[in-house]
């Protein structure tokens, strides 16, 4: 039975090639100046020319901003925000993986509603106005950035990567195009794959799931399940390209709605202290987190997921614990973190565990969470 729940999507969906649909979409919007926000690679790479080479044409003058961190920061939200002001943007345009995309959706908050962004972080500055018009064009199949409300920006002073959430900070217009995926390489191509997975997997188990955000995470981890091996071993594979731009899309709605847990409050505090890549950090700690997380999670919910990774329903919790294992290895990333014992020797695990301990999202874990809990599994997993 149901008692509850909320479904909210105030994003346009277009699924398409980017240079011609993106150009159609600034029309809509009336803007006659962009700021185009992506990163330093997509720019040498020459795909964020092509945007800017179709917006152009089009009459549209176009800025751009490529100064966005692999882990981006307040110093980044604030750098993009002044250059959008300075170029008299109409519109954003952010073209990327979920770095642009999150620092893209920041500025865009801000160029509505004022002040800095840590004053939204951390002292609780209400949203209280629709973001400046963004669209938004992934490059990777994992964040699903393009279709949630939420831009998680890590704070330097406080090594915290913290979100902002609101209904109003949703992108205006999400423009897919798998082709765009193509370059990707293949360790990208299997981390920001394994985001998506994770995304899924956290909204599917949490506290806080609804019918509609199950059928999406659901959907997401099979198609995920049919297309990021071979995605990754042949990147050509327009194919497999289109089934993970889907599994990511609908991961990112599924974790949107229905929350997160353990795996991203985990990530957050290592990726917050040690700079780490968001997406292989998840897909390194995801098989310790489903094991600790087992005693939990609801049967039901339990044989769903044993089913759609191919298992009996009532197969052995190791099962599926090695069956998740088995698909972060088959795409080449590592599970824990012993490779990099050395080059960890120093870090403050205690500080990473209570940092961990400070991430919203660790309330709608299936399975209640200590500190210690925290030192346990990251202590396992070096």
């Amino acid at each position: 039975m149901i008692d509850h729940f909320q479904f909210q999507l105030a994003t346009r969906i277009v699924w398409g090639p980017a240079e011609k649909t993106v150009t159609e979409e600034a029309a809509h919007l009336g803007a006659g100046r962009v700021l185009l926000v992506t990163d330093p690679g997509l720019l040498e790479s020459g795909l964020a020319d092509v945007l800017r080479g179709g917006l152009e044409r089009s009459g549209v003058a176009v800025t751009v901003f490529a100064g966005v961190a692999g882990n981006p920061t307040t110093g980044d939200v604030a750098a993009a925000t002044a250059s959008a002001i300075e170029a008299g943007s109409e519109a954003i345009v952010a073209l990327g993986g979920g770095s642009p995309i999150d620092v893209a959706k920041a500025a865009a908050m801000l160029l509505a509603n004022g002040g800095a962004y840590p004053e939204y972080q951390w002292e609780g500055k209400p949203v209280t106005r629709r973001s400046h018009p963004l669209v938004a064009v992934p490059t990777t199949a994992g964040t699903g950035s393009e279709v949630t409300r939420v831009a998680v920006i890590s704070d330097p002073d406080r090594h915290l990567k913290k979100g902002v959430l609101s209904p109003l900070m949703f992108p205006h217009i999400a423009v897919l195009d798998p082709a765009l995926t193509i370059g990707l390489p293949a360790r990208l191509t299997a981390a920001t794959g394994m985001d998506a997975v994770s995304h899924s997997m956290e909204a599917f188990t949490g506290k806080r799931p609804g019918p509609l955000s199950d059928l999406l995470a659901i959907e997401s981890l099979r198609l995920a399940l049919a297309h990021l091996v071979p995605a990754t071993r042949d990147g050509e594979n327009l194919v497999a390209r289109s089934g993970m731009m889907l599994a990511a899309l609908y991961g990112g709605i599924a974790m949107d709605q229905a929350g997160l847990g353990l795996v991203h409050a985990l990530s957050g505090g290592l990726c917050g202290r040690l700079h780490l890549h968001h997406g292989m950090t998840n897909a390194a700690i995801m098989p310790a987190v489903l094991e600790f997380n087992l005693p939990a999670i609801e049967p039901a919910r339990r044989r769903r997921l044993a089913e759609v990774f191919g298992l009996a329903p009532d197969g052995a919790d190791e099962e599926l614990v090695a069956r998740l294992t088995g698909l972060v290895e088959a795409v080449g990333l590592p599970v824990g973190f012993a490779d990099r014992r050395e080059e960890f020797a120093h870090a403050d695990w205690e500080a990473i565990a209570e940092d961990s301990m400070q991430m919203a999202m660790i309330t709608n874990n299936p399975r209640l969470v200590t500190a210690g809990d925290c030192s346990t599994l990251l202590d396992a997993m070096r």
